[in-house]
């Protein structure tokens, strides 16, 4: 199902806002929208989950209200890049058509962990995230690739050759990379920060959105002027 878009956080002292609204658009996967599905099939919302962190990383580095993420990622394993370029991961139709319907004017892209499951080769991947590069940048916005975080599941082994494709993409195209798996694995006690070895926590996706502020707050700086 959809996550819905995240709203400002709160602040204890009144933010102003005092640029033009600049919004962040993040599609991705259920490690992006915060799902969380338990061992006996609940299912429940990380709070603040990757997207809600970022925006208060980044509304607290600008002292402003303005710079705000709204995340439309989207779960199950349907949640894929070929299918969200095809309008049927839940999200909306397709991404060429739905990229120019919402504000943001940055777009960052977390979708690996379930491409393996249509069948793709990763040369298909890397074909899907140059048409997600052109697609963007086709809708006058600026493109950003962000690496999955690893899993412990065992069922992904392919995993870290996806996110091989996805760096030299970035570096073919010239797009900003947030590299998130090596850093992840360098955490200590990263597993125990996973319900069932793949939806993570609080804390890991508060550590997440630190490694997405440095990529993507000078990118805000440079729009607002600062």
């Amino acid at each position: 199902m959809p996550a819905a878009a995240s709203s400002p956080a709160a602040a204890s002292a009144p933010i102003p806002a005092s640029t033009p609204v600049v919004e962040i658009d993040v599609y991705g996967d259920d490690a992006m929208s915060g799902i969380a599905i338990s061992n006996y099939g609940l299912m429940s919302l990380t709070s603040p989950d990757e997207p809600q962190a970022l925006q208060s990383l980044l509304q607290a580095q600008f002292n402003d209200t303005g710079v705000t993420v709204a995340s439309y990622a989207t779960g199950g394993t349907s949640s894929s890049l070929a299918n969200m370029l095809a309008g049927v991961d839940g999200g909306g139709g397709p991404f060429a058509q739905r990229v120019t319907q919402h504000p943001g004017v940055i777009v960052i892209d977390n979708h690996a962990i379930n491409d393996m499951y249509g069948g793709e080769t990763l040369q298909d991947y890397a074909t899907d995230l140059a048409a997600y590069i052109n697609a963007v940048r086709a809708a006058g916005k600026t493109p950003v690739l962000e690496e999955p975080g690893p899993v412990c599941d065992g069922n992904h082994p392919q995993l870290a050759d996806y996110v091989d494709a996805m760096d030299s993409v970035a570096a073919s195209y010239n797009v900003p990379l947030i590299r998130q798996y090596a850093y992840v694995q360098g955490v200590a006690g990263w597993q125990s920060h996973m319900l069932q070895c793949f939806y993570p926590d609080a804390y890991l996706d508060g550590l997440k959105a630190h490694q997405e502020q440095a990529v993507i707050g000078p990118l805000v700086a440079k729009l607002i002027g600062t």
